[in-house]
């Protein structure tokens, strides 16, 4: 069997599914008319499982891309990222936060362009901004609170 991206993603993708499965198991499922805390995390969970059942699958049929080394300059700036995003979102606010997000998280292409960056950055915070304060009434703090 040949190591392919197929078939280290569908791994991957089974892991998490199961882990989140067996981790969200005592949460009550409910039903579909009145759905509990476990509901949607049973049924996310489950799909990731089976994407990647599917993807193991694919991998043993058809050929796929082959695994070569790993990037370490898009992986670092991602979690990068990522991580400083969870740190900083109570204290520096949302906004703050989500353009260092984004300028992160391009900087991981080499091909990094300031015009470019600042545009995505203020669309994807204003789509995200909208999404969760108007749409979903979440409490997040815009702005830091000196």
């Amino acid at each position: 069997m040949r190591l392919s991206t197929d078939l280290v993603t569908g791994l991957l993708f089974v892991s998490l599914g199961l882990f989140a499965i067996v981790y969200g198991w005592n949460y009550p499922l409910g039903t579909p008319a009145r759905i509990g805390p476990g509901y949607y995390p049973m049924l996310v969970s489950s799909g990731l499982v089976l994407l990647g059942l599917i993807l193991v699958a694919r991998s043993l049929f058809a050929p796929g891309d082959r695994i070569e080394g790993i990037s370490l300059r898009p992986l670092l700036f991602v979690l990068t990222g990522t991580i400083l995003f969870g740190l900083l979102v109570e204290k520096a606010g949302f906004v703050i936060s989500a353009i260092l997000v984004v300028v992160l998280a391009r900087l991981a292409d080499r091909d990094f362009r300031p015009l470019e960056v600042g545009l995505l950055a203020l669309g994807l915070v204003s789509f995200v901004a909208a999404l969760f304060w108007l749409g979903l009434s979440l409490p997040l703090r815009p702005f830091p609170q000196w």
